[in-house]
């Protein structure tokens, strides 16, 4: 069904709904009101055709046939010829945002690289102990559990803030 891409939902309330007709060809206004007449009841639907929005209101007595409607306008602008318009080409421009460092910059970064990796690595150590102290002081009574359990995350936190400006953005 190619005419299916020729009906847009645009606007929908319970047993009401508006849809754009595009259409690459021309469309036959009158035939397409005389299909719809066809198709569509008087005593079940209200529609009304725009032809300056090329839109269609469409209203129905009973909210549940809004499939039935739209099958019925599919159905008519096939009939009338209606074929799917070309899709529209987006043209998306990409910027780079970070430049390569230059070899003098990453020769100069990689000690405090690496004093950022061996200290981050102390801190999440150290809160990997303190998170099991913690644990076992939760457990105990009269024990400073809680605070540790804090102590250890704020050591993780640190630690990955340490890292931060030595890691790649994922954007």
């Amino acid at each position: 069904m190619v005419a299916t891409s020729c009906v847009e939902l645009v606007h929908a309330l319970p047993g009401r709904w508006r849809y754009r007709l595009n259409s690459a060809a021309p469309l036959n206004w009158t035939r397409l009101e005389q299909e719809l007449a066809a198709a569509l009841p008087a005593n079940l639907w209200r529609w009304r055709l725009n032809r300056r929005s090329r839109s269609l209101l469409l209203e129905a007595n009973d909210a549940s046939l809004q499939s039935q409607g739209w099958q019925s306008v599919v159905a008519a602008m096939e009939r009338c010829g209606a074929t799917a318009p070309e899709p529209q080409v987006v043209q998306v421009k990409v910027q780079v945002m970070r430049d390569q460092p230059s070899w003098l910059q990453r020769l100069l970064r990689a000690p405090a690289d690496l004093l950022s990796l061996l200290m981050a690595t102390g801190l999440l150590s150290l809160a990997s102990l303190l998170v099991l102290t913690g644990i076992l002081g939760v457990m105990l009574p009269l024990a400073p559990g809680w605070p540790l359990l804090l102590l250890a995350f704020v050591l993780v936190e640190a630690a990955l803030k340490l890292r931060r400006p030595f890691t790649n953005p994922a954007f």
